[in-house]
């Protein structure tokens, strides 16, 4: 049970959310939007945005309208840990253990209170900072039981047994934490999309890392897919790609007589915190309140566990899921 002042708390922190110059992860009308990770909004809406400059950085190698384009080179850089305003907020970008620049935003009033810290995703490299509220996006790397993250000796085993496997990912984001984590001195290659960041692919490889909202698609058709491997899927994303793969394996049983099963796990994202590497950051940032947001699927049993832990936990609906970038 929350404490008597913590809802007037909660309303002040979404009217700072709702109402404040800044939007984080969104676009709206005559505010600014500051992204905290690559892929931060499903449609790159042109506009006044803010992000560390790794992150303007890498957008500038996607394939961006006209309009983005203007608006990535108008956008302001900022380099961690160093504090500016936006209208009456006074704002610092703090280093969320993400590639490309994924950051956590430390955000208050210039009156001071109350101090928040929104986050993303979180890297086990995230720095902690002290506030009265964490706004935190439940993970299945920790909300979930019984999902462990992908390991390297998964895709070694399926490397040397001359496996064709999928990996869908998503976010550009993902995709770059499994190659840089899992698929070392393993060929792979990738969906367009995330070509422009990753490095030593190779058309040819028998491994390719996929957008799980790319399904399905001419060029994974043509693919003799033996296995598929879902990372960090929502339960609506995993159907999806289950029933495709139903149809695939029907297919090519149709054409040539014998059963072609396509094996399917799914599997956490490699590189992010668990649930002990949570509460060590929650404990870091002073054991603050938790604002709860993304997929009910993962928020239940995130809300029921951080309660467990001690955390005073209550729940935002999303008002959009936060996923590809390149859906233009």
């Amino acid at each position: 049970m929350l404490p008597r002042s913590m809802p007037a708390d909660r309303e002040a922190v979404l009217r700072i959310l709702a109402r404040e110059r800044l939007c984080i992860d969104r676009a709206a009308p005559g505010r600014t939007t500051f992204l905290s990770h690559l892929g931060a909004m499903t449609k790159l809406v042109p506009g006044p945005w803010i992000a560390h400059r790794d992150l303007l950085l890498a957008l500038a190698l996607a394939n961006l309208t006209p309009d983005q384009r203007r608006s990535l080179a108008q956008a302001v850089l900022v380099d961690y840990d160093r504090e500016f305003g936006v209208g009456r907020l006074l704002l610092r970008a703090l280093p969320s253990g993400l590639p490309f620049g994924g950051a956590s935003l430390a955000l208050r009033p210039r009156g001071g209170e109350p101090r928040c810290l929104y986050t993303w995703a979180l890297g086990g490299d995230a720095l902690a900072d002290p506030c009265d509220w964490l706004l935190l996006r439940a993970q299945p790397e920790w909300a979930l039981d019984g999902r462990s993250a992908l390991e390297p000796a998964v895709l070694e085993t399926l490397h040397a047994l001359g496996s064709d496997v999928v990996i869908f990912v998503p976010s550009a984001v993902a995709a770059r934490q499994v190659a840089d984590l899992c698929l070392k001195g393993i060929p792979y290659t990738a969906h367009p999309r995330f070509l422009p960041h990753l490095e030593h692919t190779d058309n040819d490889a028998k491994i390719a890392l996929w957008p799980d909202d790319a399904v399905p698609s001419p060029s994974l058709a043509r693919r003799k897919v033996s296995a598929v491997i879902i990372v960090d899927g929502t339960e609506t994303t995993a159907r999806t790609i289950r029933r495709w793969a139903a149809v695939l394996s029907d297919s090519r049983e149709a054409e040539t007589g014998k059963p072609n099963d396509i094996e399917i796990t799914e599997a956490c994202c490699p590189g992010r915190v668990d649930k002990a590497g949570l509460l060590r950051f929650w404990e870091a940032c002073g054991r603050p309140a938790i604002l709860l947001r993304g997929d009910p699927a993962w928020t239940s049993p995130g809300q029921t566990w951080l309660r467990l832990a001690g955390a005073e936990v209550e729940l935002q609906v999303d008002e959009s899921t936060q996923l590809g970038l390149f859906e233009l």
